[in-house]
């Protein structure tokens, strides 16, 4: 026998459907309980950015650049000063802006939509880097130094940003009694300072103790300058892993207790982002800027390699909404994220 179902009346029927849309309107706000203000206005910020033909990927990889020297000539790990300033003109031509490490590794993210943030990072404090000058009885910033390259860029495309995470040594940029004035001017315009230990050994030669030493050595030197300052960024020399690896973030040595968040590599490669499934964790892959010459392989781990890969392959590049409050990318993408790693009120947006 077979089974029918009531009939439902056409006033009973257009109720019926009435209430499925709007529990579908309610869905659609990604809470299930109504969309608030927050919500709309990121959804309307969405629309307005496809519209615009930008398809934002907050899931895709992001890179942490690697330099040492700026000088005349281009060698290992030294970047000429014409070089250099090409590197920024490339970067921001792309559509790359600078953020800070704590903000990439945090997902406080906020760069245009469109765009792809970046971190430039500065291994060994040389004088390469940050050079002061005397100039007419004043202190000056050497203008072909690292440092003055960027403020210069910076005046002209302010869209790029002004920061670096400067990695030092005691040394700090070779000038004495300017260490100080160094160390506070790049605290407060919003640089960043990591540790690359006292005397840059490799750390998987050393005894745990030796391990300390070297870390907490430094940060004692950096805290002597400024106090308040807490250095939470491991710079590896060599990328070089000691055998007890908890002691790169852990440990104290001569009554110097030291606390790292992360521990960076030399090279190679690009990385998901801390909110994503594949993240890398505490341990940070860096990409060394050199030029790529497809024909003989020469430069394939480098920057220039990777800007070119990006451009063959934009599905796996991130590309900002412009939306700090927001981690936007396709919704298939929704399954990959790592809730827990999220920033506080910021919520996936798929499309």
């Amino acid at each position: 026998m077979v089974q029918t179902r009531p009939f439902k009346s056409p006033k009973r029927l257009c109720f019926t459907v009435a209430l499925v849309g709007v529990a579908c309107a309610l869905v659609a706000t990604g809470c299930g309980g109504g969309g608030s203000a927050k919500e709309m206005d990121s959804q309307g910020n969405l629309q307005q950015v496809l519209k615009k033909g930008i398809k934002p990927n907050e899931m895709g990889m992001v890179m942490v650049l690697e330099y040492h020297r700026v000088t005349e000539t281009e060698s290992n790990f030294q970047r000429s000063i014409e070089n250099f300033k090409k590197d920024l003109d490339t970067l921001y031509q792309k559509g790359y802006r600078l953020v800070t490490f704590h903000d990439l590794m945090s997902g406080n993210i906020d760069v245009p939509a469109g765009t792809t943030p970046v971190v430039f990072s500065f291994d060994d404090s040389t004088l390469s880097q940050i050079n002061y000058q005397q100039q007419g009885g004043k202190t000056v910033l050497d203008p072909e130094c690292a440092l003055g390259l960027m403020q210069a860029f910076y005046k002209k495309h302010n869209d790029f940003g002004y920061t670096a995470l400067f990695n030092v040594m005691p040394e700090m940029f070779d000038q004495d009694k300017y260490k100080k004035a160094k160390i506070d001017y790049l605290t407060s315009h919003g640089f960043e300072i990591g540790n690359h230990t006292v005397s840059h050994p490799a750390l998987s030669k050393l005894s745990d103790e030796q391990v300390q030493g070297e870390i907490a050595g430094l940060q004692k030197d950096v805290t002597s300058l400024d106090p308040k300052l807490k250095l939470d960024i491991l710079c590896l020399p060599y990328g070089s892993l000691p055998k007890n690896q908890a002691i790169m973030y852990d440990g104290s040595a001569d009554g110097i207790k030291y606390h790292n968040k992360w521990a960076l590599l030399v090279g190679s490669n690009p990385f998901y982002p801390m909110y994503h499934y594949r993240n890398p964790g505490q341990l940070i892959p860096r990409i060394q800027v050199m030029d790529y010459e497809p024909r003989t392989g020469s430069g394939a781990d480098g920057s220039a390699y990777w800007l070119r890969y990006f451009e063959r392959h934009p599905e796996v590049r991130f590309i900002s909404d412009g939306n700090p409050n927001t981690i936007c990318a396709p919704a298939y993408m929704q399954t990959r994220v790592l809730k827990k790693n999220l920033p506080r009120d910021v919520q996936f947006l798929g499309y």
